[in-house]
């Protein structure tokens, strides 16, 4: 049962980390140079709350460099940013796998892969565990969460790899319906993502403003709005309340929502910081926000429901990257993002 990770970030390495740990053989990791080169020279850490493990590696930059047993594997395990799936597909299409699991994060990477590989050999899936990486060899998990498999066939049987999450320790479950998996997921990525990118402030001190609260609310209120018309219920993940938090914003008042929220968002997050802030950070000039907001305002827009702060956070956020509109502008100033999104 041979298992490839493609992209070695604070998920891949997690994952094959884990998956070696528990004995999951052959295990490997296809990597960037850099990252290969360094696990090369020491092993990778893993930091539980219980204590730190370490594990050896299989890692390599490109699937003729794995190791005879890992190539044309049986499962492929897709780790890599939204915006880098194009490349991956490259990759995956070297490596041979029989199936192709993709645990990103946002909406539409499944179904690229189905137009590249088909739809029986691809599962679509959602890892909720809160993962750090202080350095090339060292991962710190945050906060324990789970695993959620569905097939984007439903025929495809998925006992096996359900068996070996459950032995790397993650909770483990099937659900049958892949856009409900994914759609639950991108609810849970945008709670404080785009705010805490956009104003580059912390998601605790966002939440503490009740506009910009319900700015969020507004957002995650249009997503839901979007997956009604296309007939999919939001689904509580392991470790991850979607459906709950679906059906709060429904019916509670928002003056007792917000205090709900911030529990939720501030203890959810482990302390991890947002990952489009780190991206911007970074300078990357792309952002997986595509991939939520604007993964949102395009499918409402092809299905007639309104979106408006969906559309605008993308368009701010899109343009800072690409260094269309100057960062300093939305800088730690809550009044300038208010006023562009105003009454939408």
């Amino acid at each position: 049962m041979a298992i490839v990770v493609v992209g070695g970030g604070a998920i891949g390495l997690q994952v094959a980390g884990r998956l070696t740990l528990a004995g999951t053989e052959p295990t490997a990791l296809l990597a960037r140079p850099t990252s290969v080169a360094a696990l090369a020279n020491a092993p990778l850490r893993i930091g539980f709350p219980d204590g730190v493990q370490q594990v050896t590696l299989a890692a390599a930059a490109n699937p003729a460099d794995l190791p005879a047993a890992c190539r044309r594997p049986d499962l492929a395990i897709l780790c890599v940013k939204g915006y880098d799936t194009p490349g991956a597909i490259a990759t995956l299409r070297d490596l041979e796998p029989r199936q192709v699991l993709s645990l990103q994060n946002g909406i539409g990477n499944e179904e690229r892969l189905v137009e590249a590989f088909g739809l029986t050999r691809v599962i679509a899936g959602a890892i909720t565990t809160s993962v750090e990486i202080p350095g090339p060899t060292e991962i710190v998990i945050t906060r324990l969460g789970g695993v959620g498999l569905a097939p984007m066939d439903p025929a495809t049987d998925l006992a096996r790899w359900l068996a070996a999450f459950s032995a790397a320790g993650f909770p483990t479950r099937r659900y049958d319906d892949p856009r409900a998996l994914k759609w639950s997921k991108a609810l849970l990525n945008m709670l404080g993502n785009a705010l805490a990118a956009i104003l580059d402030m912390p998601v605790e001190q966002i939440y503490a403003d009740n506009r910009l609260l319900d700015v969020d609310l507004r957002a995650v209120r249009e997503a839901l709005a979007v997956m009604a018309r296309m007939g999919v219920r939001p689904i509580n993940l392991p470790g991850y309340p979607a459906a709950t938090i679906a059906r709060a914003s429904a019916f509670i008042p928002d003056l007792a929502l917000r205090p709900l929220m911030r529990r939720l968002v501030g203890g959810g997050r482990g302390g991890k910081e947002p990952s489009l802030l780190r991206d911007l950070r970074a300078g990357r000039q792309r952002s997986e926000g595509e991939f939520l907001y604007g993964a949102v305002a395009a499918e409402a827009a092809v299905r007639g429901v309104p979106a408006p702060v969906n559309a605008t956070l993308w368009r701010i956020l899109d343009g800072i990257a690409r260094g269309e509109l100057s960062w300093n502008e939305y800088r730690g100033q809550p009044e300038r993002l208010l006023a562009a999104i105003g009454s939408l």
